[in-house]
């Protein structure tokens, strides 16, 4: 059994995991929103997809409200009754965890069946949406009603837009900080109250979706990765197809100049050479998106390097691979292609390529990357978790973020690399590079059905943070299982920034019933005198 398994507090018994009156919440539950929308079986679609084999986090019962009526009724049983509900949008957060609860036995509310596109503003290139939408929604609406606006997507396209953008999620068009390009929010408080942020704040705004402060302190940024709302409408950006689209490619077929890429990439993210947000992949993740391990190498431990050659030897690939996009009108994208080939052109042993296309009509793309830069949803590249385990495939993101800096990379590849390799893990990389920081995601991927292999995963991911943290890089998203000890990594003034989140918490949530142990911010009933929750972690 592993390390993240043998510390975990025992949750079989109802008072030991502090949830209140479950039974008597449950029944009050049914009557409030029907008992058709409150689940208590075949609940496997509400957990984490990926989890390892005995107790894990998991939801004592699933509720799906269908209106914020609903979100109110619910949040009023669960303070009557102690009873805490773990908020979801999609719950497809797959590699951190999923739908499921950080304390077992709880409610899941999962808010897939508030689903609609209520607004979308061609003029100012906006839409107003609720948490059930999920990216492949949002794009039929706008292919239905024949809009000429293009949106962002990340790689799999069956999340949450709102979802995504809360958990600080990156799509790969120039509106790809999903987060950083929202505009105004409706928010259910703990106690059932309602909050609309910015603009929100008047009765008939003019301007909710398009200015994205009011008159005072802006709000909407605590109520991302955080436990202290439930976002009921969210405001997002989209903007208007571009005169030509105009994919890249720049493969690499040597590890000893991927520093140089990183640092002849900077200036053309930092100056606006390259809008979007380009992705780096390593050989293996390369690999990994045709295909399954067995077909390159079927022994035990890590890939051996001379495997790894002749995956990057393979057209496309390289040891490392980026893909990004150029978007305008055709004199802009022709002076911006001029200036990446001539800054690329300096890296030894890289090789460019580029296609383009007509913006407002483009062709129906197979190539996923190509997809997904003119902000199409697909779910293709989810190939990548079959790696080893093929449909029973699994992976967890570690995912640090860092300046775009070839020290920077060339560190935190090592580490990763090193970490995975002595475990017999392959290290699989995808860095996602936005304008002045970039993240190192190692897609730690594993084979569910194989119990050693998934425990040793878990328990890499684990010893990969503190090493992390002491070189300077915090993870910015956590998985369920670690979101405890990433907290713990931002220490500066005796971990000030948990203090402060929890002193919110106790304020807007005296009872703690609102998805308690999110990202490591625990309410006052699950915190012991010491310092950790009372009941943190899967069932032992």
């Amino acid at each position: 059994m592993s390390n993240h398994q043998t510390s975990a507090t025992n949750q079989t018994d109802p008072e030991t995991r502090n949830i209140g009156n479950f039974a008597e919440a449950l029944e009050a539950m049914r009557t409030a929103i029907g008992e058709e929308n409150v689940l208590t079986q075949d609940l496997a679609d509400y957990g984490d997809p990926f989890a390892p084999p005995g107790e894990w986090y998991r939801p004592g019962a699933v509720l799906l409200p269908g209106s914020v009526e609903d979100v109110q009724a619910i949040l009023r049983i669960a303070n009557d009754h102690g009873t805490p509900v773990w908020t979801s949008s999609q719950g497809r957060n797959k590699g951190y965890g999923g739908g499921a609860p950080r304390v077992s036995g709880t409610f899941a509310l999962s808010l897939r069946r508030m689903n609609k596109v209520l607004e979308v503003d061609e003029e100012n290139c906006m839409a107003l949406v609720e948490p059930g939408v999920r990216f492949f929604d949002l794009y039929d609406h706008l292919q239905k009603t024949g809009s000429k606006l293009w949106m962002s997507v990340p790689d799999l396209g069956a999340g949450s837009v709102v979802g995504n953008a809360l958990e600080h999620g990156v799509g790969y068009t120039p509106i790809g900080d999903h987060f950083g390009n929202h505009c105004g929010m409706e928010v259910v408080l703990p106690d059932g109250d309602i909050l609309r942020t910015g603009m929100g704040g008047m009765s008939n705004p003019r301007n909710w979706l398009i200015y994205p402060h009011s008159c005072g302190p802006s709000w909407d940024g605590i109520f991302s990765q955080s436990n202290f709302g439930i976002v009921t409408k969210m405001g997002i950006s989209l903007f208007p197809a571009p005169e030509v689209y105009a994919p890249g490619w720049f493969t690499l077929d040597n590890e000893e100049h991927f520093e140089t890429l990183l640092d002849v990439l900077r200036p053309l993210m930092i100056d606006g050479t390259i809008p979007n947000q380009p992705m780096i992949i390593n050989a293996v993740c390369a690999a990994s998106a045709f295909g399954e391990r067995k077909q390159w190498f079927d022994g035990k431990g890590a890939i051996p390097d001379e495997v790894l050659d002749r995956i990057a030897a393979t057209p496309g690939f390289g040891r490392w691979v980026m893909r990004f996009a150029l978007y305008g009108d055709a004199p802009v994208v022709a002076h911006n292609r001029a200036k990446v080939e001539q800054a690329l052109a300096a890296i030894p042993g890289g090789a460019l390529m580029f296609d383009a296309f007509d913006g407002r009509n483009l062709p129906d793309f197979e190539n996923p990357h190509h997809r997904v830069q003119a902000g199409i949803p697909s779910m293709a590249l989810d190939q990548m978790t079959r790696w080893y385990g093929g449909e029973e495939g699994g992976h967890i993101g570690f995912s640090c973020a860092m300046p775009i800096s070839g020290k920077d990379g060339s560190t935190i590849r090592d580490l990763s690399r090193s970490v995975l390799n002595a475990r017999g893990l392959d290290y699989s990389a995808a860095i996602i590079v936005g304008k002045r920081s970039m993240i190192h995601v190692a897609l730690v991927v594993f084979d569910t059905k194989n119990e050693q292999q998934t425990l040793e995963a878990y328990a890499a991911t684990k010893a990969m943070l503190e090493p992390a943290a002491k070189l300077g890089y915090g993870e910015y998203r956590s998985h369920l299982d670690f979101m405890d000890e990433v907290a713990a990594i931002y220490d500066f003034n005796d971990n000030a920034q948990r203090r402060f989140a929890e002193r919110i918490k106790d304020c807007l949530d005296p009872n703690g019933i609102l998805s308690p142990g999110k990202q490591g911010i625990w309410p006052t009933r699950f915190r012991s005198g010491t310092r950790g929750p009372l009941e943190a972690g899967p069932a032992a």
